[in-house]
């Protein structure tokens, strides 16, 4: 048995404290700073203008860079899906720099489609994050297939689980965006249910006395995700926080259409000098 006790205590002390942390914490940490300075403080909005010039997002393009050579799938379930939600949010948060006020983000090219990190060793744009890992690769809305061919390495990432919930944590950079939020290891359940019932609380009314309920687009664009139409209400309805409207909705005894809200892709640029 090897004989540590001759090891000065301090050296392994300050070894430990040497060390670099995880990449991914580095992301978490470096999408964070960037969310506290340069969005308001609900992550609607971003202050593009003065994120572009900020030491903020060097560090966000440094912790990007910083992945190719890590491996996501060690951490434990679920945390590769908190994992590939930074990743999106961050990339996202930085492709936006490519964008004019008042533009709609599908004007930038290939915004969603370019290749924005590379993960141990392999390439991906923010739809092969969305919909060929996170969704497991289903086709995206308008498209007939899922942007990963059956045979490729990127699909050996996929998350083992899937969450619908997801679809309220994807930044857009758009003015109909979920907020931009940050994921941590461990409190990945709070954070998609906290994140679907904020994004559900600004994007959901009940009209005709409860004989309709205009929901976000996503819940059409991916309504499989959600067991159909009838998945997607119920969805809804357990999350709705408005007693009176509830009361209107059961009245109905089950005679409530489902709507959906317009899809706002401008930019969601906000003239905002950060926070101090």
């Amino acid at each position: 048995m090897p004989d540590y006790s001759s090891e000065p205590l301090e050296s392994t002390v300050d070894e430990a404290m040497n060390e670099p942390d995880p990449p991914a914490l580095t992301l978490s940490r470096a999408l964070q700073a960037a969310r506290e300075r340069h969005c308001d403080a609900a992550g609607l909005l971003c202050d593009y203008a003065g994120l572009r010039r900020s030491p903020e997002r060097e560090a966000l393009a440094a912790a990007l860079a910083a992945l190719e050579d890590f491996d996501p799938r060690r951490a434990p379930i679920p945390g590769p899906i908190g994992f590939w939600l930074n990743a999106y949010n961050a990339c996202a948060l930085l492709a936006a720099l490519e964008a004019f006020p008042g533009q709609d983000v599908h004007r930038v090219e290939r915004f969603f489609e370019r290749a924005r990190v590379c993960v141990a060793g392999l390439a991906y744009s923010l739809d092969d994050i969305e919909h060929g890992l996170l969704r497991g690769n289903a086709h995206k809305h308008g498209r007939l297939f899922g942007p990963l061919a059956k045979d490729d390495p990127r699909l050996a990432f996929t998350p083992l689980i899937f969450d619908q919930r997801i679809h309220f944590a994807l930044y857009s950079a758009s003015r109909s965006t979920p907020a931009l939020r940050v994921n941590h290891p461990g409190r990945l359940e709070d954070e998609l249910e906290d994140a679907a019932r904020d994004y559900l609380r600004r994007g959901v009314r009940v009209e005709s006395e409860g004989a309709v309920v205009v929901a976000p687009q996503q819940l059409h664009w991916y309504a499989r995700d959600f067991g159909g139409e009838s998945g997607a209400l119920e969805f809804v309805l357990e999350r709705i926080e408005d007693d009176a409207a509830i009361e209107l909705i059961d009245r109905r005894q089950g005679r409530v259409k489902l709507r959906y809200a317009e899809f706002d892709w401008t930019l969601n640029q906000q003239p905002y000098q950060g926070r101090k």
